[in-house]
């Protein structure tokens, strides 16, 4: 165990550099389809696109953490994403630009990516003591908001200056430097379901880890909180590219200016949670931190001012940090490790399916309906959703910490 803070760096290293070159890609996918289309029904396909392949994907990635090397999960999933950026990026320095060719990579992009989160969080747990994990995951959601103020502004100062093609190019190095870096540098030890070597029988893994997710008192009730918060989600999460275009102007340095203000409010959310660690109730201080995102929601839904506009995004990405790890903490610490990859997959799969279905419903509206009010009244009901959990005395029961003995936190 002694050992244990030179592995998990040297993994976060890793999986930073792939996450740099993904997010310069995902950002600039996202705005090439919004500023070159404008269309609610266009960013509802490149929805579609991401999250349908990952729905279809996901029980088997899940399966795939629990029973399979993660590591070389990992790798396989980072050269797939790779490989399919290097083939947009020599076609869009063709002249072929077509937006299906888009569509059509997101989708592999997504099966990449569907692959890669289940392994990543499944590794935590294995090489971080239990008390410690929520700190950990803290400082990971701490890096990748520091990506997220950094990537949109070199995305739109790469975007200004050069043609799209060479951002693409930027992610295939950054892959394979991440793939060297798991190969070389990172020794995962191996898990009990790796060891055992059993054939894998997918529909009974699959289902095994369903009834698991569906029968446990707090991974249930999560996943119906998470699944009906999401649906609602889904207006600011991918409506607000259209709402810039439309209220304020198709200008890229706006989209950069707010995904970075964003990322800068997730930053310090990410520095309070890994310094606080929330409420001695742990599920308190993730259903207040989504009453608040309602409340920035709503905000949102009230663009009178560009600036006043993206401090609303801060204050939501303030509160998703405060979240997010508190989550990934919880499932880490009560979920039996036998099943945790496929936990994380269910998770996945909730957002795969909720998010789509919103944004089915909100895309197409938003070419008719005002997109402000559509995220305002989204907001008003993401505050009802996270207020209700809170009066359900055997749930909140669930979101006690965890006391380590002093030996092991000494450690």
């Amino acid at each position: 165990m002694s050992n244990w803070k030179k592995l998990v760096t040297t993994f976060m290293v890793s999986q930073t550099v792939s996450l740099l070159g993904s997010m310069l890609v995902m950002y600039s996918i996202m705005w090439y389809v919004t500023l070159s289309t404008q269309s609610g029904v266009m960013m509802t396909i490149m929805v579609l696109c991401t999250f349908v392949p990952a729905l279809l994907i996901s029980p088997f990635a899940g399966v795939w953490a629990d029973r399979l090397n993660r590591k070389r999960l990992m790798i396989i999933a980072d050269l797939l994403i790779a490989g399919v950026t290097l083939v947009i990026a020599i076609l869009f320095f063709m002249g072929i630009r077509e937006l299906w060719i888009v569509f059509v990579v997101s989708v592999i992009r997504s099966i990449g990516q569907s692959v890669h989160q289940p392994a990543v969080s499944a590794v935590y747990p294995q090489i971080v003591p239990k008390d410690k994990l929520l700190k950990i995951q803290g400082i990971s959601q701490g890096i990748q908001s520091a990506s997220m103020i950094l990537m949109p502004l070199l995305a739109g100062l790469l975007l200004a200056v050069s043609s799209i093609e060479y951002i693409f190019f930027i992610d295939v190095i950054t892959a394979i430097v991440a793939v060297i870096i798991l190969i070389f540098y990172v020794k995962l030890p191996k898990h009990e379901a790796e060891m055992n070597q059993e054939a894998i029988d997918y529909f009974k893994d699959i289902k095994e880890g369903l009834k698991y997710a569906f029968t446990h008192p707090l991974i249930f009730n999560i996943l119906l909180f998470g699944f009906l918060f999401m649906f609602m989600v889904a207006a600011p999460a991918f409506l607000t590219y259209l709402q810039v275009a439309r209220v304020f102007g198709p200008e890229a340095w706006r989209l950069s200016i707010l995904e970075a203000v964003f990322g800068i409010g997730m930053l310090f959310g990410s520095i309070l949670i890994a310094a606080w660690g929330g409420f001695k109730n742990r599920l308190l201080t993730y259903f207040v931190a989504y009453i608040a995102i309602g409340i920035g929601t709503v905000g949102l839904g009230l663009p009178f001012n560009f600036w006043v506009y993206i401090g609303f995004w801060a204050f939501v990405g303030f509160f998703i940090s405060v979240s997010s790890p508190i989550l990934t903490a919880l499932i880490q610490e009560k979920v039996d490790p036998l099943y945790i990859g496929r936990v994380f997959s269910v998770f996945g799969l909730i957002s795969m399916v909720s998010m789509p279905l919103g944004m089915v419903l909100f895309g197409p509206i938003s070419d008719t309906v005002d997109v402000s009010l559509i995220i305002l009244l989204s907001g008003v009901m993401m505050i009802i959703i996270a207020i209700y959990p809170l009066f359900k005395k055997s749930l909140m029961k669930e979101g006690l910490k965890i006391e380590m003995p002093k030996e092991i936190q000494d450690m």
